[in-house]
C-alpha cells in the first residue's frame, strides 16, 4: 500500500486497519485521525519501545514531557492508571469517547520514560473515532499518541496540513478528511482531591466541575 491511505473515519475498511495495524505492531509510527486533530501515534508496548522513542524524535518533544495514551475504554482508566480518584471515573463515564484527556498517576505498564519526570503521571484519552478505537482493538493495544505537527507548531486538522517532516517520518499516514471538533482535548488533572484543568479545550471548565458534581 502507498504510504498515503485514504481511510472513511465512520466505516475504515477492515484491510485498511489491519494492515495499519500490523505497522503499528512491526515499532511504526503512524498519523491518524481523531475528532479533534490528526495524531502521532505508536504502540504502546513495554516490550517494544522502538515507535514511542522514534515518536518523541519525529515530534522534537523536549524530555520529561509525557506523551498522551489513546485507551479503547473506560476500565483502561484502572489498567494504566493506579489511585484513580473516583471523580476522574464520573469524568470518563461522562466524557468519553470524547475530547477529555485524564491526566493520573501512572501503572507500570506504562514505562517511566514515557511519564511525568515530576509525578509519574499519564494523560489517559478515548478517543471519538472509529479509526483510532479499531486500531487499538486490531493489536490489543493502547496507542501513544500526540498531535501530529512538531513541538511549538500548530496541530493539523487534515492531512494536508502536515508538516513535511512530519508526513516523510510517518510509516503510514491515513486521510480521513477535515477533522470534527479542530481543537486540541480538554486536559484535566486528577491527582489531588479535585480535578485541575490544565488545558481548556472543547469541555469547559465549567463543566468538568459540574460533572463531579
Amino acid at each position: 500500500m502507498n504510504k498515503f491511505i485514504p481511510v472513511d473515519s465512520q466505516e475504515p475498511s477492515a484491510e485498511v486497519i489491519n494492515h495499519t495495524a500490523s505497522r503499528l505492531m512491526q515499532g511504526a509510527v503512524i498519523v491518524f485521525p481523531t475528532e479533534t486533530v490528526y495524531g502521532l501515534g505508536a504502540l504502546v508496548d513495554k516490550d517494544m519501545a522502538q515507535g514511542a522513542h522514534e515518536l518523541f524524535d519525529i515530534k522534537k518533544r523536549p524530555t520529561g514531557i509525557p506523551v498522551p495514551v489513546l485507551v479503547p475504554h473506560e476500565d483502561a482508566l484502572d489498567t494504566y492508571g493506579v489511585e484513580v480518584p473516583a471523580y476522574a471515573h464520573k469524568l470518563a463515564e461522562e466524557f468519553w469517547p470524547g475530547p477529555l484527556t485524564i491526566v493520573v498517576k501512572a501503572s507500570e505498564l506504562i514505562p517511566r520514560e514515557f511519564t511525568n519526570e515530576e509525578d509519574g503521571s499519564v494523560g489517559l484519552r478515548l478517543p471519538d473515532n472509529v479509526v483510532a478505537q479499531q486500531l487499538m482493538l486490531a493489536t490489543g493495544r493502547p496507542l501513544y499518541a500526540t498531535s501530529a505537527n512538531t513541538h511549538g507548531n500548530p496541530p493539523p486538522i487534515s492531512v494536508d496540513q502536515l508538516e513535511p517532516a512530519i508526513s516523510d517520518a510517518a510509516s503510514v499516514v491515513l486521510d480521513g478528511g477535515p477533522t470534527n471538533v479542530r481543537v486540541s482535548s480538554t486536559v484535566v488533572r486528577c491527582l489531588g482531591d479535585e480535578p485541575e484543568v490544565i488545558r481548556e479545550g472543547p469541555i469547559t471548565r465549567d463543566a468538568i466541575m459540574e460533572a463531579i458534581k
